[in-house]
């Protein structure tokens, strides 16, 4: 870790293990939840509405569905967070920014997890 003197403008340099890991990790859950939808979609060729419906109200599809928005979600913040990081050239906007896009996803996330439970019951 490098120490800098008073007045610079360098921030003191932090490790990224920990969202690294947290990136490997939420992409290999993401894939393992994708292949199971696709697997199980190509099994049910066209539904009308009414077997969609059926479809996302059998508990194992809405639970993997769930966890589909949650970890594709997640996976998104994290690698937005990176690229605003890495290209954004604002000295004090990348916070505001971060948080802007970490609310978007939540909204997102909540609207999407709320509509399968209405979807549900």
């Amino acid at each position: 870790m490098a120490d800098y003197s008073a007045g610079t403008d360098h921030r003191p340099r932090v490790s990224g293990v920990q969202h690294w890991r947290w990136q490997r990790l939420s992409a290999i859950a993401l894939f393992v939840v994708m292949a199971y939808f696709v697997f199980v979609v190509s099994k049910l060729g066209t539904l009308d509405h009414a077997q969609a419906v059926a479809f996302v109200r059998a508990p194992l599809n809405l639970l993997g569905l769930a966890c589909l928005v949650v970890i594709g979600l997640f996976h998104a913040s994290l690698g937005l967070e990176i690229i605003i990081e890495d290209y954004v050239p604002l000295k004090k906007g990348r916070r505001p920014l971060i948080y802007t896009v970490k609310s978007i996803l939540l909204v997102v996330g909540l609207t999407s997890i709320w509509s399968l439970v209405v979807t549900a019951f």
